[in-house]
C-alpha cells in the first residue's frame, strides 16, 4: 500500500537536528573516501535555509552549535551508511578532536547561490592533496555527487522541483478523508507496527529532557509548579513533554528522534501529544497504534503541499497531525478532525522557522497549545467559518492554501530571516 511506504520513507531515525546532521552526512562520505587522511581544509556550501537552520543547533556529543563542528565531526567520526544516525556516540577524546578541527582555519562555511532550498557541497582537500567532493540536495541523506580527486564516483544530477517525487504526487491526490479512512479501518494493525518506533524514541528524549537541562530547559518550565497559574493535568502534561524532547533534541542529546518529513521536531510534535493523550485514557495497543498511524501520516499530507525547507515552522503541521490522532482517540470523527485543522489553520499559521535552535522548544509548546485548543472547539462542533481569511469550506482547500501561503506568500520572508540573523552575528 502507498500509504504505508510513505510512511516508512518519511519516519527515519535521526541524531540531533537534521540539517547539520545532513552537512555531517557529506562530511563522512568524504572521509571515507579519503580514509579520513588529515585534513588540510574543509570547505562547507550550503544553501541558506540549510545555513539557517544549523545555525545556533547544538551538535549531538559536542556541547557547541555550527556547520564547522558538524563538518568535523562527520569527516572524523561519521559513519556515512548509517544516514540521518551518522553521529556517533562520542568520547572525552573524540569530541576534543572535533573541537580542535572545527575552531581551527581549516573549516570554512559559505552560503551557496543555489535556488534550492536543501543543498549540501562538501569539499575536502587532505595533506597529501588528494580531495573528495560530496554534494546533497533534495533530502537530507539523497547523496547525488560524488568525486575523489579527478574521479566521478557518484552522479545521480541534482533534482529539481519540476520533477517531484512519486510519493509526493500521490499524496497531492489524496484527502483527509482517505488518510482518516487508511488509518483507522483498511490497514491490518499488524502491518502498522512500526509506527511504534515513534512512541519509543520520542517519548525517551522527552524523558531525557526532564532528567537533563538541554536549551532553554522549556519543558522543565512548562512541568514546573513555579509556573502562573500551573496546573497538572492532561493539557499541561501534553506541552511539557512535548517540549521537553524537543530541548533534548536541540540541546545535544545523544538520543535518536524519529522524524516526520525529515524534521525531528515534526516527529516529535506529531508522537508526542498523541501517546501522552493514549495513557491517560488507557487505550489499547491497537487504537494507539492507529492514532500515531494516523498523526504522522496527515502530517506528512499537510507537509507534501509545502517547501522541503521554508519561513513557516512546520510543527505547527505536525501539530494538525497530532490534532487528528487526538480526535480519534476521543472518539472523534473526521469531520472533527477537519474543524480542528481548520482552525489551527485559521489561527496561529504565521509562526516563522527562523533558524534550528533551544528556541525551536518553544515553538513545539505553541503548536501543541494551539492543537489543544482546536480539539477542544473541534470536538464541540466548532470550526473557523469559511467567510474568514485563509479557510475554505473543504479542509483539503484549506490545506492546499496554506501550501500556497508558505510557498507563496512567504517566499521572501527566508531573506530577510537571514539578513537579521547574519548582521546581529558580525
Amino acid at each position: 500500500m502507498m500509504y504505508q511506504a510513505v510512511l516508512k520513507s518519511s519516519i527515519q531515525l535521526a541524531k540531533g537536528c537534521t540539517e547539520p546532521v545532513a552537512v555531517a552526512l557529506a562530511a563522512a562520505k568524504c572521509g571515507a573516501q579519503l580514509d579520513r587522511a588529515e585534513p588540510a581544509k574543509i570547505e562547507v556550501a550550503v544553501s541558506a535555509n540549510i545555513f539557517k537552520n544549523a545555525l545556533a543547533v547544538i551538535v549531538p556529543g559536542t556541547g557547541e552549535a555550527g556547520l564547522p563542528v558538524a563538518a568535523s565531526l562527520g569527516y572524523l567520526w561519521g559513519d556515512p551508511a548509517a544516514g540521518l544516525g551518522v553521529i556517533p556516540r562520542l568520547t572525552a577524546d573524540q569530541r576534543a578532536q572535533v573541537l580542535e578541527l572545527a575552531h581551527s582555519a581549516k573549516v570554512t562555511v559559505n552560503v551557496a547561490d543555489v535556488p534550492d532550498k536543501l543543498y549540501v557541497a562538501v569539499k575536502v582537500t587532505t595533506l597529501a592533496g588528494h580531495t573528495a567532493l560530496t554534494k546533497i540536495a533534495g533530502s537530507h541523506t539523497n547523496i547525488y555527487f560524488v568525486q575523489q580527486d579527478d574521479q566521478v564516483v557518484l552522479d545521480n544530477g541534482k533534482p529539481t522541483q519540476a520533477a517531484p517525487a512519486g510519493w509526493l504526487t500521490f499524496m497531492w491526490r489524496t484527502t483527509l478523508a482517505d488518510v482518516w479512512d487508511f488509518a483507522t479501518n483498511q490497514e491490518a494493525v499488524e502491518d502498522l507496527q512500526f509506527i511504534l518506533t515513534t512512541r519509543d524514541h520520542n517519548l525517551a528524549l522527552a524523558q531525557d529532557g526532564f532528567e537533563h537541562h538541554y536549551g532553554m530547559g522549556v519543558g522543565q518550565a512548562m512541568a514546573s509548579a513555579k509556573g502562573l497559574g500551573h496546573t497538572d493535568n492532561l493539557t499541561s502534561r501534553i506541552i511539557a513533554r512535548t517540549a521537553a524532547a524537543a530541548d533534548a533534541r536541540m540541546g545535544g542529546s545523544q538520543l535518536l528522534a524519529a522524524t516526520n518529513s525529515g524534521s525531528g521536531n515534526q516527529g516529535i510534535t506529531a508522537t508526542v501529544p498523541v501517546c501522552v493523550a493514549a495513557e491517560e485514557w488507557g487505550v489499547s495497543e491497537e487504537q494507539l497504534i492507529r492514532a500515531l498511524t494516523l498523526s504522522h501520516l496527515t502530517s506528512i499530507y499537510i507537509h507534501s503541499f509545502l517547501p522541503s525547507l521554508t519561513a513557516y515552522c512546520a510543527t505547527h503541521s505536525a501539530a494538525m497531525g497530532a490534532a487528528t490522532g487526538i480526535c480519534y482517540l476521543a472518539g472523534g470523527t473526521v469531520e472533527d478532525a477537519a474543524r480542528a485543522i481548520k482552525i489551527m489553520i485559521g489561527d496561529a499559521n504565521g509562526m516563522i522557522c527562523d533558524g534550528a535552535g533551544c528556541s525551536c522548544a518553544v515553538k513545539v509548546s505553541t503548536a501543541v497549545q494551539t492543537m489543544i485548543k482546536a480539539v477542544d472547539m473541534a470536538l464541540q462542533g466548532i470550526t473557523i467559518p469559511a467567510t474568514n481569511g485563509v479557510v475554505s469550506a473543504s479542509v483539503d482547500e484549506t490545506i492546499r492554501g496554506l501550501g500556497r501561503l508558505t510557498s507563496e506568500g512567504m517566499a521572501g520572508t527566508d531573506s530577510i530571516i537571514l539578513k537579521i540573523m547574519r548582521a546581529k552575528n558580525k
